[in-house]
């Protein structure tokens, strides 16, 4: 199925949930802005909302020279958090969101209590090939 090759799995967690919600707004908080040469135009945390189930978070990311802006999404449960992070405009990307899933992968899985794996090709061979990217590029 091609649609999978899209999905990545959801980073989890095994701590209270407000815990794990205070881990991501520490990494959205502390996201360096031009890491591995994208969103050089900083990010803003546009939206958080809070229900029975779960906590949603929506942030927006800049690239400097043109100004795009690109969509990200945490939707956190009770042991998972699932993420979205997508281009507005165009259909290819470079590499830029997988770059930026994969620092907030990696930030998070290297705390306690978190597990997270990041994107390779293995898994998303048309999103590589499509948009000419390595492993080596997006980590």
């Amino acid at each position: 199925d091609a649609k999978a090759d899209w999905l990545v799995e959801p980073f989890r967690f095994q701590k209270p949930m407000p815990e794990a919600l205070a881990d991501l707004k520490a990494a959205i908080a502390s996201y360096p802005p031009g890491q591995r040469g994208v969103d050089g135009g900083g990010f803003k945390l546009v939206s958080e909302s809070t229900t029975t189930d779960g906590t949603y978070l929506y942030v927006q990311f800049e690239s400097l020279r043109k100004g795009y802006i690109d969509d990200m999404e945490f939707s956190l449960t009770a042991d998972q958090v699932n993420v979205r992070t997508s281009s507005r405009l165009g259909f290819l990307d470079y590499g830029v969101n997988a770059k930026r899933y994969n620092w907030f992968a990696e930030s998070l899985g290297e705390l306690q209590g978190w597990r997270t794996k990041p994107i390779r090709a293995k898994g998303h061979e048309e999103y590589f090939a499509l948009n000419g990217v390595t492993n080596t590029e997006v980590a």
